[in-house]
């Protein structure tokens, strides 16, 4: 039984099929929908830090005036998400801002929320450029202890159906 649905959102063309696809699962099981939205690290190397003519003040002043930007961003992409799931007939919807390592974050929700599926979106980089760049669906569905449903950003893009249904048992 699927009883809660966690879909991850940046706003993507891919992250929006995935938003239509948990909408309609949410929709058929009753489920509740948690959308996600992830605002990565922007880690300041060490070494920075030390170099003087750098003034690290300002570099603080930046990544804190960064981290307001990031998050009224988050806010209303998460907000809009959220009106366009209620708009197309989802009942319990809820959403929350992570932060850090935008998968590692996404399994941190649903493994402390207890879901039942993942649902993302991939742009489909292929093996060798996901593995080289660091695919986030990827890395979801290779640590996952639920059932994921992985959602192409297009359909004539990559000449397929649109979703990739891992399923782990």
């Amino acid at each position: 039984m699927i009883n809660r649905i966690l879909v991850a959102t940046d706003a993507s063309a891919a992250s929006n099929r995935a938003l239509k696809m948990a909408v309609q699962f949410a929709g058929q099981y009753n489920a509740e929908l948690l959308i996600v939205h992830v605002i990565p690290d922007m880690q300041i190397p060490f070494e920075i830090k030390e170099i003087p003519e750098l003034e690290f003040n300002k570099f603080e002043a930046f990544n804190d005036a960064r981290e307001e930007v990031m998050r009224k961003i988050a806010e209303t992409v998460l907000r809009t998400a959220k009106e366009k799931a209620e708009k197309a007939g989802a009942d319990k919807v809820q959403t929350a801002i992570g932060t850090g390592d935008p998968a590692t974050s996404i399994l941190g929700f649903a493994k402390r929320r207890k879901v039942d599926m993942i649902v993302v979106g991939t742009r489909g980089l292929g093996k060798l450029k996901g593995t080289i760049m660091g695919s986030v669906s990827r890395k979801i569905t290779n640590n996952a202890e639920t059932t994921c449903l992985i959602v192409r950003e297009s359909i004539k893009k990559h000449n397929a159906r649109g979703a990739l249904i891992y399923v782990t048992f």
